[in-house]
């Protein structure tokens, strides 16, 4: 293998796994989105994506743990870094976006469960170390924040969705230790979500390249209720039955108002703090657009993902409220611009790759997508200095 080969390996960026991530959104929003308007051609659609994605996620995979074997010291001060470090749970979260690809689209509950549990153990263990650097570290400032903090509470909440699928089709799997990740994701979110919207008010706001992730915003609580639905054994399927069950009881006024308040309760709490994010992301990008501040970077992939988050969320509350029509056309707006957002960060994507690695156009005439931030955002003598 040559130096310049292994120096590539050695500086592969982790967004990599951020297109895996991005396509299993599309994926499973296209399947939802198919299985909700009975259209053949976006099943279909979902299928051959999900076999392309599994392929360029295996290829990903090996050649990020060489990056992580033949760079481990860089690695290791990626993982204590207070920017760079959240960013690594796209791993974990792709791993188990792939086993939802698996159990929901092609149908194969072996090969989910192995991506199940294998994106639950990275996970688990990326979320500890993150967790303990962000709190050991000592010069965290209120600037470094931003909503890439979110990643590991994203993969929290994600956890009890894929598990209660996997239980649902006969994979044992304890319900408490889904809840643990559950009640961990949502609560740190929302504590996030606090210190962000503090950063945002009082300093002033990250930088242009930095305005995608924003749009993490909307995940948490685009997941959130779709966890709480599975774990309470909600499913659109089983409400319905248990409220066709409540009409012919007795207290059938009762027991109907009952549960549709239980699980209403949960839902909108959640769906509908995402849909006033989902406008005020919305203006704060026409804002930087406006301003042509707007600049490519990795972080764009962080459009995709909640968008397709918040579709199958608005799609699941649609089947739980079939009176709301409306619902649908509001889903198919976000399945669209999910697809704008992923075809136009693909081909940037591939267009800067090929000026960079065909063309060698010098780095600093290209868009800084191999970083989340400058360097000189962290202090000085703060742990951090790659040269020491």
């Amino acid at each position: 293998m040559s130096s310049t080969v292994i120096e590539r390996i050695k500086g592969m960026s982790v967004a990599w796994f951020s297109f895996n991530l991005a396509t299993s959104a599309i994926v499973l929003s296209s399947f939802a989105l198919g299985n909700l308007e009975h259209m053949g051609s976006l099943l279909t659609l979902a299928k051959a994506l999900a076999v392309i994605n599994t392929a360029t996620y295996v290829f990903t995979a090996i050649m990020y743990s060489l990056r992580v074997i033949l760079g481990w010291q860089s690695f290791k001060l990626m993982l204590r870094h207070p920017v760079q470090g959240p960013f690594l749970s796209v791993i974990a979260i792709a791993t188990m976006l792939l086993s939802l690809d698996w159990s929901l689209v092609l149908g194969n509950i072996t090969i989910a469960a192995i991506f199940f549990y294998a994106g639950l153990v990275v996970h688990t263990v990326l979320f500890l170390v993150i967790m303990y650097h962000l709190e050991r570290h000592p010069g965290v400032e209120i600037h470094y924040m931003n909503p890439g903090w979110y990643m590991p509470a994203v993969g929290n909440v994600l956890v009890p969705y894929v598990g209660m699928i996997l239980a649902s089709k006969g994979i044992a799997i304890s319900k408490s230790l889904l809840g643990i990740y559950l009640g961990t994701g949502t609560i740190m979110w929302i504590a996030l979500f606090a210190i962000w919207l503090y950063r945002a008010i009082f300093y002033s706001p990250p930088p242009a390249r930095l305005m995608a992730t924003t749009w993490i915003n909307l995940a948490p609580p685009a997941v959130i209720p779709l966890s709480y639905e599975a774990l309470l054994g909600f499913t659109p399927r089983v409400y319905s039955e248990l409220f066709r069950e409540a009409a012919k009881s007795p207290i059938s006024p009762l027991a109907t108002k009952l549960l549709v308040a239980i699980f209403d309760f949960f839902y909108y709490t959640f769906w509908g703090v995402a849909g006033l994010l989902f406008a005020l992301v919305m203006m704060i990008t026409a804002g930087y657009m406006a301003r042509r501040e707007i600049e490519f970077a990795e972080s764009w992939w962080a459009f995709v993902f909640p968008l397709a988050a918040y579709t199958i969320s608005t799609i699941h509350l649609y089947l739980h409220h079939p009176g709301d029509h409306w619902l649908v056309y509001y889903a198919w707006l976000l399945y669209i611009l999910t697809w704008i957002s992923y075809i136009v960060t693909t081909s940037l994507s591939v267009y800067y790759g090929y000026e960079e690695v065909v063309k060698k156009v010098p780095e600093e005439k290209l868009p800084p997508v191999a970083r989340p931030l400058p360097e000189d955002i962290t202090r000085e003598n703060n742990g951090y200095d790659k040269s020491k």
